[in-house]
């Protein structure tokens, strides 16, 4: 069934030339941001950094492969200047205090979860050098988290493009998932831990996944109830 338009897209404002997004998705993240690109252009840019960051991430993590780690490193570097660009696009823009209110936040948002992404690829390198292992229980439970983060990547990715009552309420019921599947790893973690089932080595590492997964997580909550308050104030007005 297809998802109900919630309101008009309000980085429209911004970005009336973009167009057919959808069909550039796949290698959107090989862009780069900069002073001529479109707000609209450039939030979607960082969000599909942050999807190729997870889907690197994920590699790694299930097949111990980490050449391709400093990849994650570089997308984490652009999204930190990407952040920067934007937000001076928005101050110098002129717009309105109510419609800055809703949009200010995002860029800076995306470069949080990115932030929480590069802390996960500097744990997951560590892991690889000194031949560190989480276990077969963590990493399966490391592997449902990455899926659910991503999972929520990718829709809101998909309601930048087409801002949607039921993509919005995805993320936000997803972040409660993902937030209670964090707190019962961590709790089934200090379990294994004190019956000697986890290589008291890999604790802190694992411990700091499950903190980066979990901020990245409240940031893209933040950003859908954001897009869903713009709505309602649009369908208000």
């Amino acid at each position: 069934m297809a998802q109900k338009r919630l309101f008009k897209n309000p980085f429209r404002v911004f970005s009336p030339d973009v167009k057919e997004e959808v069909l550039r998705l796949k290698g959107l993240h090989q862009r780069r941001v900069s002073a001529s690109t479109a707000l609209h252009e450039g939030l979607l840019i960082m969000l599909s950094k942050l999807v190729e960051m997870g889907n690197i991430l994920t590699t790694a993590l299930e097949f111990g492969e980490s050449t391709s780690l400093a990849e994650c490193a570089r997308l984490a570097a652009e999204l930190l200047e990407e952040e920067r660009i934007l937000t001076n696009y928005l101050v110098s823009a002129g717009v309105s205090a109510d419609e800055m209110k809703g949009l200010i936040r995002f860029p800076y948002r995306l470069k949080r979860v990115g932030d929480g992404l590069l802390s996960i690829e500097n744990c997951l390198r560590i892991k690889s050098a000194e031949r560190i292992s989480f276990g077969e229980k963590a990493d399966g439970e490391l592997k449902e988290l990455f899926s659910a983060l991503k999972g929520m990547m990718i829709s809101l990715r998909e309601a930048f493009i087409e801002p949607a009552e039921g993509l919005l309420e995805e993320v936000i019921n997803r972040n409660k998932l993902l937030a209670e599947l964090i707190e019962h790893s961590k709790i089934k973690h200090w379990i294994r831990l004190e019956k000697g089932e986890s290589p008291v080595e890999a604790s802190s590492m694992f411990r700091d996944i499950l903190d980066s997964l979990r901020m990245a997580n409240e940031y893209l909550e933040k950003m859908a109830r954001a897009l869903l308050e713009m709505g309602a104030g649009s369908q208000g007005g």
